[in-house]
């Protein structure tokens, strides 16, 4: 388990500083940042958090967040599902948060987390960004979630014990049909009474 998370490590440092694009994701609660665990599961209060992500040289990251772990599954295995489509399966979101919600989605939906103040006024994080040269911090908070199945908001308190997340950044472009899967950082959210 020790070696694992060592080579995870070293990839996604020599990663970072090889090709210098990246991002990386990091929880709170109540203040504090919450760890994973050696095997991705975050445990969480069923009360707000927030989900802080860095963009480092790069305009933004996929997202999928379920409660079936097919996407999850094929992102450890550097597969995912119809990945050259994904790029018409990104959901709307509100612009920058205000709804303060996470999408639970199935393996046909997706999110994109963008910063591009170039091309667009709005993007899906909470309104102040911060910026650190070309490293940009966006953090989303979550008070509730929105079940696309279900097609309704869902209360902390209602949410599954366990949610899959992915996240995953491209080179290419999914319009041009020459994406290639990037970097991949995946979690299991383990919400506790």
């Amino acid at each position: 388990m020790i070696l694992r998370t060592s080579l995870l490590i070293f990839l996604n440092f020599a990663h970072t500083h090889i090709f210098g694009q990246s991002f990386d994701i990091t929880f709170k609660q109540r203040g504090q940042i919450v760890r994973p665990d050696a095997l991705g599961k975050v445990y969480l209060k069923k009360e707000a958090f927030a989900i802080e992500t860095t963009l480092n040289k790069l305009d933004g990251v996929f997202v999928n967040s379920s409660d079936d772990s097919i996407v999850y599954q094929g992102a450890l295995q550097r597969n995912l599902p119809d990945f050259q489509t994904i790029g018409w399966k990104v959901s709307v979101e509100t612009e920058f948060n205000k709804d303060q919600e996470l999408l639970i989605q199935d393996q046909e939906s997706y999110c994109y987390w963008f910063y591009d103040p170039k091309e667009y006024d709005w993007h899906r994080f909470d309104s102040v960004i911060v910026r650190k040269g070309s490293t940009i911090i966006g953090t989303k908070t979550v008070r509730q979630f929105y079940s696309l199945e279900q097609g309704k908001n869902l209360s902390l308190l209602e949410v599954p014990k366990k949610l899959y997340l992915t996240f995953f950044s491209i080179n290419g472009s999914f319009t041009e049909e020459n994406a290639v899967l990037n970097q991949v950082q995946t979690y299991q959210l383990i919400f506790e009474d």
